[in-house]
């Protein structure tokens, strides 16, 4: 996100990393950003594509510590299974040398979006230095997502944007189960893909400021 970072007015992205070198629970994700918040005192979180599955986990686990959400080219259940299978059982079974073409052609195929030129070959080289054994951890984690039938439960407020051409956000099924949501605001950023951020990123940023600032209004009200 340091792209969206050059064009904030008032708002600052600190990211989390989360642990490697073993696999993580949902719960165990909640309570990570949870700390995280404690510790910036903020209760704002923002989530692109997986990181959006883990601020959702965490508004519907760790209710009181999460304001409100913004969601970046995510899902509210499993995107891509066919996709993701084919991940989970390369990165587990086919040597780094078989492996890298393989991911390259995933990151291809579902992620780069309408990146075009060097930026695209950056973003599909970078998918080939990821760690094949966190990656599979990932994947192995959105098996069976979704909390579609528990968004109903969230009672902060949800930002959402997706690009209209993202292959994952802006399938169907994912939209119309948004509406589920008792308080979300859904923006579609026209011709973008799922890297929305390095797409479009005065147009996210200025998404973002604008959600800051309301949620901040609204709690102060």
């Amino acid at each position: 996100m340091h792209k969206v970072q050059l064009h904030l007015n008032t708002v600052e992205l600190v990211p989390l990393a989360y642990p490697t070198g073993r696999g993580l629970t949902w719960n165990e994700l909640a309570d990570l950003v949870a700390a995280k918040l404690k510790s910036l005192n903020t209760g704002l979180v923002a989530g692109e594509s997986f990181g959006g599955a883990v601020a959702l986990m965490t508004a519907l686990q760790r209710r009181e510590a999460v304001k409100s959400i913004c969601l970046l080219g995510s899902f509210n259940h499993e995107a891509e299974p066919v996709a993701a299978s084919i991940g989970r059982t390369a990165s587990r079974l086919l040597p780094k040398v078989v492996l890298n073409p393989v991911v390259r052609l995933l990151a291809d195929w579902k992620l780069a979006g309408n990146l075009q030129g060097d930026e695209r070959r950056k973003f599909i080289e970078f998918f080939e230095t990821l760690d094949a054994t966190e990656l599979a951890r990932r994947l192995e984690l959105l098996k069976g997502f979704d909390v579609s039938d528990r968004l109903v439960g969230i009672r902060c407020h949800v930002e959402i944007l997706y690009g209209s051409e993202d292959r994952i956000a802006a399938d169907r099924r994912q939209l119309a189960r948004w509406e589920r949501l008792p308080d979300k605001t859904i923006h579609c950023l026209d011709g973008a893909g799922h890297v929305l951020c390095a797409e479009v990123p005065i147009g996210v940023a200025r998404r973002i400021d604008k959600w800051a600032e309301r949620v901040e209004v609204a709690l102060d009200a």
